[in-house]
């Protein structure tokens, strides 16, 4: 069953991956930002299970979040 999850990242990276309930669709993204550098904190994603979760988030930062936003991958 394709369900929502948050996925921690560390240095712009997919660690881990929790299932969530009731998200609020105004936070789905948390970044932080050290000197010139900007990270992603966590993402929410659809997935089937933790790791699809974590690959999707992988495939949208690479793909889509990062080159508008500047992270260093």
């Amino acid at each position: 069953m394709l369900r929502e999850y948050k996925v921690k990242f560390r240095n712009n990276r997919p660690v881990n991956a929790d299932p969530v309930v009731g998200v609020s669709y105004e936070n789905l993204i948390k970044c932080s930002q050290k000197g010139r550098n900007r990270f992603i904190n966590w993402l929410v994603v659809f997935g089937y299970n933790e790791k699809d979760a974590i690959i999707n988030a992988n495939n949208m930062v690479r793909d889509y979040i990062s080159p508008h936003i500047g992270l260093s991958l």
